[in-house]
């Protein structure tokens, strides 16, 4: 193939590419106080032959001899001069010229907008954060108020241009990352349609609002009017301690039309059309779509929603209600069924921040518009600021607020209709969820950079080693690569399912491991042999490291296979009226495509984590928070899947963790 050169049994790409210097970076313009130019670069096409080597080299650890000779003859074909590839190649090149970000609206709606299936388990995080001590219903609307005004402090610091730019702490330091998710995460919306769903993204105004959702019923809460500033969090808390009071005494029982919000995306798009024929159902459907955010104040949903665990595993229980984390991730990503707060959420808002008297918290969130780090750092920060604020009245003369609206919904047999269905579906799948929050204490962070290696990139390898032990083969791993180095960046994929890695995780398992036992006693042959296998087995896992670190860095700099494979399918698609060539249709890519790992990094500074359900029906679910003397995994599969377990993979993730230990401690 063109471009490619051979090393050992490993491909190289030429080194240049491996960075991003200052002078491949510099455009006409000024620079920064760092000499990067201030405007932010355009994220690159790679060359054909590059990703079309990288793509080979990924399928390699996943599929047959066969299937994988008959993929690269087709890639032979399709980057050959008289092949469509240099075509397909040039027109995204044309695109990258005239466009800020080539592939933004390809990946937004490949990942996104095109995707039928329900968000909530399936798309729609969920994020627990350390719970906090409630003993009266005041202390719930306080801590409510308190987030409200967090929130709006932080409108103001966006609204003012003000918000800090971030750099990219390592591979060329100090260079600006693109902040421009930032700014979607308060005020927007997804909504769903048929065939393919949008999203709304507000303009400035001077009023605005939170709605509140309490048992099923819906309060608008005014929070700035453009009369009179934003109200006081004393204000703010004595709007919440009405709808608290309120909530629970309507004497007729609410329609849970958030329901409507949890179906699949085609039958919630028809539902919202049947709503909005009524003006009332406008109105209210336009103030949720508008409101800065949405602030859930749930029951705590019963114990039986844990983690089934495994012996070894450390489920941390939260004192108030014995709730265990696995729990109370369920409560965030999902709200307990129907007959708990999955009515009391309207998934389409991305951020749902979920308040229970009992003092669990956290949020859901519908992904498209930011990836985690955005959120986490705001709620972080709203946090820090609470827990650092001092106890006192703030001297605030409150006015006499008119009360919240509730809003009333106008609804049809057949709209009463499909709120019953949708319960009945949404309960399906949320007792289908096999979810288990896993704290790893072996080790944390701390040791693993003793060892020389990428906190990241080491987890990425126990996991490949966990789902070995269990099937005997790798699949297809997603792990998202934040390419936020250029204009409107959000991620590509890294995929840890590398050819070093399974090398490395089939000397492991044969024998389980180092396996080594030194004591003295031992003869001179025994211990030569023990230390000739741990060397061995020292060799692969290094070599794994770096490969997985060259794909990690590939990303991150804008040379990932996935983003740029996507442009091409769907550049092919635009030049041939839909139709797609023998690279698209081969049952190869399919295979790439599905993933049955999905992964993901959710660094958090407090002792939180994210967790999500998988992407793929017989596939696994696992984010990691990486702590400096443990690791928090949230793990999910389906029961339906009938040959996965949550629990199963972190049994097998906790000895994984433990054999690598054994291999690289001296």
């Amino acid at each position: 193939m063109p471009g490619l050169i051979r090393c050992s049994t490993r491909y190289r790409w030429r080194d240049s590419i491996l960075s991003l210097p200052k002078k491949w970076l510099s455009v006409t313009g000024a620079t920064d106080e760092f000499g990067f130019p201030e405007e932010l670069p355009k994220l690159p096409v790679p060359e054909l032959d590059e990703t079309m080597t990288e793509y080979l080299r990924a399928l390699e650890p996943t599929l047959t001899q066969l299937q994988h000779d008959r993929v690269t003859s087709i890639v032979k074909q399709f980057v050959s001069p008289s092949g469509l590839g240099p075509k397909l190649h040039q027109y995204l090149v044309e695109k990258r010229d005239a466009e800020d970000n080539w592939a933004y609206n390809y990946w937004l709606n490949d990942m996104y907008m095109d995707i039928r299936i329900p968000t909530p388990i399936n798309s729609n995080p969920g994020m627990v954060l350390p719970p906090r001590t409630f003993h009266t219903i005041n202390d719930v609307a306080r801590f409510a108020a308190q987030v409200i005004n967090g929130i709006m402090q932080h409108k103001e610091i966006i609204d003012s241009d003000q918000l800090p730019k971030e750099r990219a702490a390592n591979r060329e330091k100090n260079q600006p990352l693109c902040m421009a998710q930032y700014y979607r995460l308060l005020g927007s919306c997804r909504r769903p349609g048929d065939p393919r769903d949008s999203q709304y993204l507000p303009e400035p105004r001077n009023d605005q609002h939170v709605i509140v959702s309490c048992r099923n019923q819906m309060y608008c809460v005014p929070v700035k009017a453009g009369d009179r500033g934003r109200l006081s969090e004393k204000e703010i808390e004595s709007q919440l301690l009405f709808i608290l009071s309120d909530a629970p005494c309507v004497s007729v029982k609410p329609p849970p039309i958030g329901l409507l919000t949890a179906e699949p995306r085609t039958t919630w798009a028809h539902d919202r059309q049947s709503l909005l024929q009524h003006q009332q159902n406008q109105r209210n459907i336009e103030l949720i779509e508008q409101a800065l955010v949405l602030i859930c104040l749930d029951e705590p949903i019963p114990t039986s929603f844990n983690g089934q665990g495994f012996i070894g595993a450390t489920q941390s229980i939260h004192r108030a209600g014995l709730r265990d984390e696995s729990n109370m991730a369920h409560e965030m990503i999902h709200g307990g069924g129907s007959d708990y707060n999955t009515g009391n959420r309207w998934f389409d808002k991305t951020m749902q921040i979920i308040i229970c008297n009992d003092g669990t918290w956290g949020l859901c969130y519908e992904h498209s518009t930011s990836e985690g780090i955005a959120v986490v750092l705001l709620l972080e920060k709203i946090m820090n600021q609470i827990d650092n604020a001092s106890i006192m009245d703030d001297g605030t003369s409150q006015q006499h607020l008119p009360p919240p609206e509730r809003l009333e919904w106008q609804t049809t047999p057949e709209i009463s209709q499909r709120m019953f269905l949708a319960a009945k579906s949404v309960d399906k799948r949320i007792a289908d969820l096999d979810f288990l929050v896993y704290r790893y204490v072996g080790y944390g962070k701390t040791f693993i950079k003793s060892c020389k290696v990428s906190p990241d990139v080491y987890i990425q390898l126990a996991l490949q080693l966990a789902y070995y032990k269990l099937y005997g083969h790798l699949v297809s791993t997603y792990e998202s690569a934040s390419t936020r180095r250029f204009l409107l960046g959000r991620v590509d994929c890294i995929r840890s399912a590398s050819t070093e890695a399974l090398e490395w995780a089939k000397a492991m398992c044969q024998g389980e491991g180092a396996n080594l036992s030194l004591e003295c006693d031992k003869d001179d042959d025994a211990v030569d042999g023990a230390n000739r296998k741990r060397e061995h087995l020292s060799e692969l896992f290094r070599a794994a490291v770096s490969r997985q670190t060259d794909v990690m860095v590939m990303n991150i700099l804008g040379h990932g296979v996935d983003i740029p494979l996507l442009g091409l399918r769907e550049a092919c698609k635009e030049l041939n009226n839909g139709e797609l060539c023998e690279l698209f249709t081969d049952e190869s890519y399919p295979i790439s495509q599905c993933f049955l790992l999905s992964t993901s990094q959710v660094a958090c500074s407090s002792d939180s984590f994210m967790g999500y359900g998988p992407v793929t029906e017989k596939g696994y679910g696992c984010s990691y928070n990486p702590r400096p003397d443990e690791i928090v995994f949230c793990v999910s599969a389906f029961y339906s899947a009938g040959n996965t377990s949550a629990s199963r993979y972190a049994k097998s993730l906790k000895e994984s963790l433990d054999s690598m230990k054994d291999l690289l401690e001296l």
